[in-house]
C-alpha cells in the first residue's frame, strides 16, 4: 500500500475541468456581492469632473519674497518683545568696550588666568572668599539699600553711568563664581564647599537680576522709573 493522498484525478484534463467546476460553483455563490463590488455608478456626460483636492500641508508663500518678507516680520514682532531687554545688554556691552577705564576693567575682569586655576579646594575656596568680600564691600551688605542708592543718584541725576557700572561689576562677580562652582565641582563633587560657592552665586544673580529690571524701566523713560518707584513695583522692592 502506498504513502501519502490517494490521488484524485488521474490525469491533467480531469484535475482542469475539476478546477473549473469548484470556479464555477463559487461565482454562483458570491454572484450577488461581486456585481455589487463591481458596479460602477452612471456617470452624467454634463455633469462637472470632481474638483482636485492636493494633500499635504498648504503652501504659505508662493514666492520666496513672500517667505523673506514673512520672516523679517516675524523677526520684528519678536524683536520688539524683547527689546527693552536687549538694549539693556546692549548699552551694559557698549560701556564695557568703549570705556576704557582702568578701574572699570579692573572691576570687570575678576576671573583668574586660565593657565592659573588653582589645583586645590584650599585655592578656589581662597577665590570664593574674596569674591565674598568684595561682593559684600560692594552692596555695604544691604543689596536693597545699594539698589535704592543707585535708583535715587539716577533720580537726581538722569544719567545711568553708575547703573551700567554697577551691572559691569555684577556680572564680573557672577563669572567667578561660576568659575569656582565649576572648578570646586570637578575637585570635591557635591560638598560644603560647593553650597557655599552656590549661596554666593544665587545672592549675586539676585542683586543682578534687580539691576536688569531697574535698567529695564530706565529703558522705558525717566517717567517710568518714577512711577515703578513711587508704587513700589521694581523687583528689590517686593518683600
Amino acid at each position: 500500500m502506498g504513502r501519502g493522498r490517494p490521488k484524485i484525478y488521474l490525469t491533467a484534463e480531469e484535475k482542469l475541468l475539476a478546477n473549473r467546476a469548484k470556479s464555477k460553483r463559487s461565482y454562483y455563490k458570491n454572484k450577488l456581492s461581486v456585481c455589487a463590488r463591481t458596479a460602477t455608478p452612471e456617470v452624467s456626460q454634463t455633469a462637472a469632473p470632481p474638483a482636485y483636492k492636493p494633500t499635504g500641508r498648504p503652501r504659505l508663500y508662493r514666492t520666496p519674497e513672500e517667505k523673506a518678507a514673512a520672516n523679517c516680520a516675524k523677526s520684528k514682532c519678536s524683536y520688539n518683545k524683547c527689546k527693552i531687554a536687549i538694549s539693556a545688554r546692549k548699552a551694559v556691552r557698549y560701556r564695557a568696550e568703549t570705556r576704557r577705564r582702568p578701574s572699570l576693567f579692573k572691576g570687570s575682569r575678576r576671573e583668574p588666568p586660565p593657565n592659573d586655576d588653582p589645583v586645590t579646594v584650599a585655592g578656589w575656596m581662597k577665590i570664593v572668599s574674596k569674591t565674598s568680600a568684595e561682593f559684600n564691600a560692594r552692596t555695604r551688605g544691604s543689596p536693597q539699600s545699594y539698589l535704592e542708592d543707585l535708583c535715587q543718584n539716577y533720580m537726581v541725576s538722569h544719567r545711568k553711568d553708575k547703573l551700567a557700572d554697577a551691572c559691569i561689576h555684577l556680572e564680573g562677580f557672577r563669572n567667578v563664581t561660576t568659575h569656582c562652582l565649576n572648578g570646586i565641582l570637578q575637585l570635591a563633587g557635591v560638598g560644603k564647599e560647593l553650597g557655599v560657592v552656590q549661596t554666593l552665586g544665587r545672592a549675586v544673580g539676585e542683586v543682578l537680576a534687580w539691576l536688569e529690571d531697574v535698567m529695564c524701566s530706565v529703558m522705558c523713560g525717566y517717567s517710568e522709573v518714577m512711577d515703578m518707584h513711587r508704587t513700589r513695583q521694581l523687583m528689590y522692592q517686593s518683600p
